[in-house]
């Protein structure tokens, strides 16, 4: 029951998390990605069922880092089995990379600009009591907040690009929230990796788009917030796409010796439009 994970730069870069050989009771699993300390489960793949393999895409794993993927089996009563072994890799990427976790297709290749996470603010929400009589005050806090008014300038070098950014706040009912992953040049910054954020209002400030050179910043001012629930995601290869590539059933199975070759097809996805 070894995890096997392929990685793939030449879009937006992804991982997959590739299992074989399940014993036979496994009926569904939850695959967990632990990276820097922090452990998630990996969205689309909660309480997933399984038919004796199981393969998805983690659009969210963090780059240049090492990330650990591990997957919890249970049987048709939903009673654990126990875990697989782990993996891990580390997926070298030089560029930041910005998607919408509920759209990882529409996922864009952007820029930071020099006074991006300038000021990194985690308060603390609280007061400091002074009961009579008591010569110093009694803090009452709650729990430390994550990072909140982060302000991140968002570059993008052509319309497609901003067209793509903007539509990641809220466009087709998606949430306003996307997920930040840093690459090599910016990865600097001491924020979560990955970074989810959002923000309610992102400006646009034309730095050479009037003048024919394409170039727009997006000025992000939000708080790190948690993810969609991870059972919540959008399949990146479908049925359309294959039967836009495969004009037969007979041409699908000629080209793919088994079903499980076929939902391993992700170079098709998209192809549908």
């Amino acid at each position: 029951m070894a995890i096997t994970l392929l990685t793939d730069v030449t879009a937006a870069p992804f991982v997959e998390v590739f299992i074989d050989d399940l014993i036979p009771e496994a009926a569904s699993l939850t695959v967990y990605r632990l990276a820097a300390g922090r452990e998630f489960e990996m969205r689309g793949a909660v309480r997933a069922p399984t038919a004796g393999a199981f393969t998805r895409i983690d659009f969210e794993i963090p780059f240049n880092i090492p990330v650990t993927y591990r997957a919890e089996l249970f049987d048709a009563a939903g009673e654990s089995l126990g875990f697989t072994d782990s993996a891990t890799t580390t997926l070298i990427c030089a560029d930041t990379w910005m998607h919408n976790p509920l759209n990882p297709s529409g996922g864009v290749r952007v820029a930071l600009g020099g006074d991006s996470a300038a000021v990194i603010s985690r308060p603390t929400p609280g007061v400091v009591s002074r009961p009579l009589g008591r010569r110093v005050g009694v803090v009452l806090s709650e729990p430390r907040y994550g990072v909140v008014g982060l302000k991140l300038d968002v570059r993008t070098s052509n319309n497609a690009d901003a067209d793509a950014v903007q539509a990641m706040f809220g466009d087709a009912g998606m949430p306003p929230v996307v997920c930040v992953r840093l690459g090599a040049r910016d990865g600097v910054m001491r924020v979560p990796q990955p970074l989810f954020l959002s923000t309610l209002n992102v400006s646009e400030l034309d730095i050479t788009h009037q003048w024919g050179g394409g170039e727009i910043s997006h000025q992000l001012d939000g708080d790190e917030v948690d993810p969609p629930i991870p059972g919540l995601f959008v399949p990146l290869l479908t049925r359309a796409d294959l039967n836009a590539f495969y004009s037969t059933r007979a041409a699908l199975n000629a080209d793919n010796l088994l079903r499980l070759d076929v939902n391993r097809r992700y170079d098709l996805a998209g192809t549908a439009g």
